[in-house]
């Protein structure tokens, strides 16, 4: 059954009466040739008969001939059409008719318009179009006066019948109706095709957005139906819409059991420890280790909330900068030096090398870059096997200052490296940490004008470097 209804009544209807308009003016326009085409012949016809008739009585010559007698004479000579679709009558100046066509004197009186204008000598004397009262017969006639010496003395009148090219013209227009008929039929069905090829994909897009909205994000729309056009487009938008949610969902996923675990590790030594040390009779060493697991376990859920301050920060666009002068090799130093610990404990080695002899201060957040460059450090350290070194390589030129922290850790897969900047991410979930890290720090990066840029190799090692902006503004 066919359901006319939304997009595709409107479609069908706007279609539908822009080719209406179309062959309706199309079609008026040509009628309207038609008949001015069929009258404008028999125009022509009529006057060239009269003019033809004028001459040849111009040719007579006989000025004291009467004018019965020099219309009987043309007709004697033959010179006048025997054309039988013309009716001719030689009137006199009392509009009495001397000879018709069959030269017949028939005593008749014409009172007809175009032959007492030609009596008059008046210059409007085109043919024109009316109907006989009585017989209702549609003509067409002229009249123009015969004179000699500039003096009428009576008119000549050609007059056609128009019912064959009335008849000929209602045939032409019945056949253009049915032609316009049979092309609005065409063009119906055509609208119908045109309207269900739009209404089909976006029907399937329709059950696509709604298999979204029940969480089946691996549905795909069937590409044969759909043509290289906006709406095709915008399925391969959807498609990818699905697919980066997808992928957004597991990190997620991921993201909620890594923080989870983040979270239940150092809240059950913190609980575990808690219960130990409120036994009586505990001993100053145990006292001591009890109190030190706390406090790091306590620092490592701040860390992580921090993690998720800023990210929540980053994305809602509330972090801020706080602009100032920044002592780039000291800032390098004091990570080096903060984290010295944590490389011992491992035997790595930490180091930093400055390739720029003299390096001038930068403007910048000098907390945010610290944060920056304590996390790329403790990233490089968490994935270096122990005996490893890592080394944090300053170098500044006239615009940038860039920083470059290298290890010889486990690396990353390069299929991931396009994805270890995304929030949530985490190559390997059994180690600790938000996978929000890097995330932050790149937008850091980013707000400090610069970009970061990561280069690694799964099983030799990581080079991260980012670059700042030496002047985010001209004057501070």
């Amino acid at each position: 059954m066919l359901h006319l209804e939304g997009l595709r009544k409107r479609v069908i209807k706007y279609y539908f009466i822009m080719i209406i308009i179309t062959v309706a003016l199309f079609e008026g326009l040509f009628m309207f040739y038609l008949q001015n085409y069929y009258y404008n012949s028999a125009k022509q016809s009529l006057i060239s008969q009269a003019n033809y008739t004028t001459d040849i009585y111009d040719g007579i010559g006989m000025e004291s001939t009467s004018f019965e007698n020099k219309v009987s004479n043309i007709f004697e000579k033959g010179k006048v059409n025997s054309n039988t679709n013309f009716s001719i009558e030689f009137i006199d100046k009392n509009k009495n008719v001397i000879l018709d066509k069959y030269g017949i004197k028939t005593n008749e009186k014409y009172e007809y318009e175009d032959v007492n204008k030609a009596l008059k000598g008046s210059s409007d004397l085109a043919p024109y179009a009316y109907n006989i009262v009585g017989t209702n017969e549609h003509v067409m006639s002229i009249s123009v006066p015969l004179k000699v010496n500039n003096q009428i003395e009576g008119v000549v009148r050609y007059s056609l019948s128009l019912r064959n090219i009335d008849n000929t013209i209602i045939k032409l227009v019945f056949f253009f109706i049915v032609a316009g008929v049979i092309i609005l039929l065409i063009a119906f069905l055509l609208s119908l095709r045109f309207a269900e090829s739009l209404i089909k994909p976006l029907k399937n897009l329709k059950q696509f957005a709604n298999e979204l909205a029940q969480g089946n994000y691996n549905i795909k729309l069937k590409k044969e139906q759909l043509h290289d056009d906006e709406i095709a487009d915008l399925v391969q938008t959807f498609e990818h819409m699905a697919v980066e949610i997808d992928k957004s969902r597991k990190l997620k996923e991921e993201f909620i059991s890594s923080v989870s675990h983040e979270l239940r590790t150092p809240l059950t030594s913190i609980k575990g420890w808690s219960e130990t040390l409120a036994y009586e009779g505990i001993g100053k060493e145990e006292l001591d280790l009890g109190l030190g697991i706390i406090q790091d376990e306590t620092e490592r859920m701040i860390s992580l909330v921090e993690d998720l301050l800023d990210f929540s920060r980053l994305s809602s666009d509330r972090i801020r900068l706080q602009i100032d002068m920044v002592d780039v090799t000291k800032l390098a130093k004091g990570v080096v030096t903060q984290l010295a610990v944590k490389a011992n404990e491992k035997n790595i080695t930490l180091l930093t090398e400055f390739k720029t002899e003299e390096i001038l201060d930068i403007q910048g957040d000098k907390n945010r870059l610290r944060q920056v460059l304590i996390n790329l450090v403790q990233n490089a350290i968490k994935f270096t096997a122990e005996g490893g070194y890592v080394v944090v390589v300053v170098s500044q030129g006239e615009e940038f200052t860039t920083f470059t922290v290298t290890d010889n850790g486990v690396g990353i897969n390069k299929e991931n490296l396009t994805k270890v900047l995304d929030k949530f991410f985490q190559e390997d979930f059994n180690k600790s940490g938000s996978g929000l890290g890097l995330a932050i720090s790149n937008e850091i990066v980013k707000l400090h004008g610069g970009k970061m840029i990561i280069d690694s190799e799964k099983g030799v090692g990581t080079n991260i470097t980012f670059t700042l902006k030496n002047k985010i503004i001209e004057s501070i």
